[in-house]
């Protein structure tokens, strides 16, 4: 399978968060020419965090895209010159100010591919503790709930936790080697 091949990539619109993209591409195989509108945006990062004491850290705030209070894990954009673990602990701390005792990836997916170019990078942030306040952006109002495990899959399962990408992020939690609930010799652990 051959890829299209990029003809002319007009810019149509940047903001900090995403750019809109106008292409004319032309696939070889098929001899077609046609149109196609991508999202550029800065890679972004995804923590379930874990206290000390086996409690999920997760922010509740207003969705303006839904227009709904949503409860999420902590989360952000990967700043210019920043790793994405190094994010991972930047947004934890200033969104809930709670730090991690250790930091581990959990896997790095592509947001949709068919018109984002960034990647997700999911963490798992364990042994957290409180170290300060909140340092929140001027356009954050996030309040801090810690939940326990059966909260959590209780909340999957009927609802009140429905962002896809907070969905992914807690089951790649649950089925890997830190949650305790898989077995990481079965096939299927190998997933992440």
């Amino acid at each position: 399978m051959n890829k299209w091949i990029i003809q002319s990539e007009n810019e149509l619109f940047r903001k900090r968060i995403f750019a809109i993209k106008d292409m004319v591409c032309h696939h070889p195989d098929k001899d077609v020419t046609h149109r196609f509108f991508t999202l550029s945006s800065p890679d972004w990062i995804n923590i379930v965090a874990v206290t000390e004491d086996g409690r999920f850290i997760m922010v509740r705030q207003h969705r303006l895209g839904t227009d709904e209070i949503t409860l999420e894990t902590p989360g952000g954009l990967v700043e210019g010159g920043e790793s994405p673990e190094e994010t991972a602990r930047r947004e934890l701390r200033e969104e809930t100010g709670y730090e991690a005792g250790e930091i581990h990836l959990l896997k790095k997916l592509t947001n949709n591919p068919a018109i984002f170019n960034n990647y997700i990078y999911f963490y798992y942030a364990g042994n957290c503790r409180k170290v300060h306040e909140q340092n929140l952006d001027a356009a954050e109002d996030i309040e801090v709930v810690t939940c326990t495990r059966d909260e959590i899959m209780d909340m999957i399962s009927t609802g009140p936790i429905h962002h896809t990408i907070i969905v992914s992020a807690l089951y790649l939690y649950f089925l890997s080697e830190w949650s305790g609930l898989v077995d990481t010799t079965h096939p299927f652990s190998r997933l992440i």
